[in-house]
């Protein structure tokens, strides 16, 4: 038990395996300065710390180094450094099986993820419950591992981030989930007023899957952008956004090879509400930077069903580039995507040639939208953060 009052500049690595360290009372255990947090031996729990107002050069507020450790109903709070542009994370994953459960993350203003998984020997690691909030920063996570450099193997991060909330948890790279990695799972989460979204920027069998993103509007903020392959895209709901869904065009290098492109994944029952732009785009950046940069691997054999696109007010639904058949592209080739059984409700579709089959186009209302149910407050976060007036 640690007893209430101050820590002040405390580093604490525990290397005693199977030890549980508690507040002596949840939230009154207070680190600051430049305490830090590792966990350094297996099967660790630490419980109702309140890390506040401190500040590190480099490194990781808490950092997991070994196996099966466990972070409960914990606050990371304003542990800014003076240097906005200093980069370090407050929670860094670096061994396998460790949980972050019901923990609060406010304020955070400077660089660096402010999740992040190693690149290797990080693996089915988790985050569940927790609240993210007020924060402006690279990214919330940044999952790297096995396929981030395109390995189709049967490895992976197998990284979990599920029924957690983010208010106003903004990323500068606009990137709130960033998976560069395969076989991660991104479930059941709320995003609000958040600047950014979820973007799978390399992988395959992701898992993305009954998310509700409510942008409210705010200019940067979307729902998602799917680069890889045989993600599963599903039981999303998306409203109010610059755009909803769209799938990223791939690269073509002569000397690397493909990257990125999008295929044989299965886009199904996501409901998308009033973007300012389009709902669903297929074919992302087509050409950006072209020549320099080769954008130019379209989409293909991805199934597309049974999802609803509504506008109340007007506007683009569906949308893709034309491809460009001029040499050197003239001899490029894609497979069909599939459409089944999706209903666009108010919008304008921009599919050449116009699809005559899986797609049902009303030109507005009569439509059942499903139903959002996303997480409040106090659904997530340390019971005992939630009466505060610090967080209020």
């Amino acid at each position: 038990m640690l007893r209430d009052g101050v820590w002040r500049d405390a580093s604490l690595v525990v290397r005693a395996a199977g030890v549980t360290i508690r507040a002596e009372t949840p939230g009154k255990v207070r680190f600051s300065g430049a305490s830090s947090l590792v966990f350094a031996a297996p099967s660790i729990t630490v419980e109702g710390i309140l890390f506040e107002d401190g500040a590190l050069a480099k490194g990781a507020v808490v950092t997991f180094r070994s196996h099966h450790g466990r972070l409960a109903e914990t606050a990371i709070v304003n542990y800014n450094p003076r240097d906005p542009a200093t980069v370090y994370s407050w929670v860094s994953f670096e061994g396998s099986d460790n949980a972050v459960e019901r923990c609060l993350f406010e304020r955070k203003n400077h660089k660096g993820a402010l999740v992040v998984n190693a690149i290797q020997d990080a693996r089915r690691n988790r985050v569940l419950g927790s609240h993210f909030r007020n924060a402006t920063t690279s990214e919330i996570f940044r999952i790297l591992g096995y396929g981030g450099n395109g390995e189709s193997g049967d490895d992976g991060a197998f990284f979990t981030i599920e029924s957690n909330l983010f208010d106003h948890a903004d990323a500068g790279s606009m990137e709130i989930v960033s998976l560069q990695s395969n076989r991660n799972r991104v479930a059941r989460n709320t995003i609000r007023a958040s600047l950014g979204g979820i973007a799978s920027r390399t992988g395959i069998f992701n898992t993305v899957f009954g998310n509700v993103i409510l942008c409210d509007g705010r200019k940067g903020a979307y729902g998602m952008r799917i680069s890889g392959q045989r993600h599963t895209i599903s039981t999303n709901y998306i409203e109010r956004c610059d755009f909803g869904i769209v799938l990223m065009t791939g690269r073509r290098d002569l000397l690397k090879g493909d990257s990125g492109q999008v295929r044989q994944i299965e886009l199904e029952l996501n409901t998308v509400m009033d973007s300012s732009g389009a709902d669903l785009l297929l074919g992302g950046d087509y050409k950006a930077g072209w020549p320099g940069s080769q954008q130019v691997l379209l989409p293909e054999d991805n199934r597309i069903a049974d999802n609803v696109l509504v506008k109340t007010a007007g506007g683009v639904s569906i949308d893709a580039p034309v491809q460009d058949s001029a040499p050197p592209l003239d001899g490029l080739r894609f497979q069909p995507n599939r459409l089944e059984g999706n209903l666009v409700s108010g919008g304008e579709v921009r599919l050449i040639p116009a699809p005559t089959r899986g797609l049902t186009i009303w030109k507005s209302g009569g439509v059942n939208v499903p139903s959002a149910k996303p997480l409040s407050p106090g659904q997530v976060g340390p019971p005992w953060a939630r009466n505060v007036i610090r967080f209020q």
